[in-house]
């Protein structure tokens, strides 16, 4: 009777496992067809199919590694850039991100094997890189709309597609209405300024402070919106140039001489090296001291960035002319903007370690990559 029934148990369980077996790749196969997808549309029109929900993004290009935070999508990064890991202010808040994969360097270099090992959904990234991954993976890829003429209408597109992506859309908008809000404050305090009163403006980059960005990049909107005179309004930078950034272009000390310009941002060295050197002693911001250091934050201040749209404008026209802005405080502008819109609680150590361009920055200004 025992033996009889260890044989009937037996048979049973042998059945049991003979049905799993069977039952398996059947489950498995729904389980593939009934993952859920959704299309996006990337800057270049593109449809991409992605799971929902999307969990693992591979985010390619310095300057844009901070919407993930402005719009409160970090946890659903598998992969960044070196630019956005080496971010001192990133690190004081999040330094997890150091645990991060960087497939894509400094330089501009991917590492194919990394990307690949960091099991992205998607990457988002700029034309070349996009078109490697696309070439050598089968991962899919959204394009962003990488150039220097980055201005506010194509950032607003950038952080409504970054918004779709990560469907954080409230967050891009609430960033969206700060931008507005602060570039029409700018606007309303300069905006009455006569045209022989407006202070020009060079931005002197590098170390020899002659690499500069031209009229025709990001960066004339920014000075023009803080009430000043580009002093390269004229000159044209976009475009692949050997050695240097597209955007940039390094000029003779001629040039600076001739535009003889009243404010000069630097983002290297001192003010007071340039107030000691000869070669600069003639132009009217030596002369006046008017030099200041640029500041940085998450990322560098000459970039298209984020940050950088909001803070620049207003930084620049209080700096250029402070007796219109005797009500603002920076420090408490800068804390602002971190705490309401990157959840950043900067104190005033760290608000001012940024306003004097003491954070370190990501990349070379001259000659480094996104």
């Amino acid at each position: 009777m025992k033996v009889h029934l260890i044989i009937k148990t037996i048979f049973f369980q042998y059945l049991a496992l003979l049905l799993v077996t069977f039952m398996l790749p059947v489950a498995e196969g729904q389980s593939q067809t009934s993952e859920k997808t959704r299309l996006i549309t990337d800057m270049h029109g593109k449809k991409v199919s992605v799971p929902d929900p999307l969990n693992r993004v591979a985010l390619f290009g310095g300057p844009t590694g901070q919407i993930a935070y402005i719009l409160g999508a970090r946890n659903q990064l598998c992969a960044v850039t070196s630019a956005l890991k080496g971010s001192e202010l990133i690190n004081a808040f999040d330094p997890t991100v150091k645990s991060l994969p960087a497939p894509r360097s400094i330089s501009g270099q991917i590492n194919i094997e990394e990307l690949v090992l960091s099991n992205p959904q998607l990457v988002i990234a700029g034309t070349m890189d996009g078109s490697i991954v696309e070439k050598k993976t089968k991962i899919p890829v959204a394009y962003t709309e990488s150039n220097m003429n980055h201005g506010r209408e194509l950032l607003k597109r950038e952080i409504r597609f970054y918004a779709s992506v990560f469907q954080k859309e409230e967050r891009g908008e609430k960033y969206i209405a700060y931008l507005e809000k602060t570039i029409a404050f700018v606007k309303s305090r300069t905006a009455d300024i006569p045209e022989e009163k407006k202070k020009k403006v060079f931005n002197a980059y590098s170390h020899n402070h002659l690499v500069t960005l031209g009229g025709d990049t990001f960066m004339h909107e920014r000075i023009v919106t803080a009430g000043c005179i580009d002093a390269t309004a004229e000159m044209k930078t976009t475009g692949s140039k050997e050695g240097l950034h597209s955007g940039l272009t390094e000029i003779s000390q001629e040039k600076v001489l001739d535009w003889n310009p009243d404010i000069l941002i630097i983002d290297s060295g001192k003010p007071e090296d340039l107030y000691k050197d000869a070669r600069w002693k003639n132009i009217t911001a030596v002369r006046n001291r008017q030099v200041y250091i640029q500041p940085v934050g998450v990322f560098i201040w000459d970039r298209p960035t984020a940050e950088a749209a909001v803070l620049y404008p207003l930084w620049l026209a209080k700096t250029v002319y402070p007796e219109r802005f005797k009500d603002l405080d920076m420090m408490q502008e800068v804390k602002k903007f971190y705490r309401e819109v990157m959840s950043f609680n900067l104190n005033d150590t760290q608000a001012k370690a940024l306003l004097n361009g003491s954070y370190k920055r990501s990349i070379d200004a001259a000659h480094g990559k996104w």
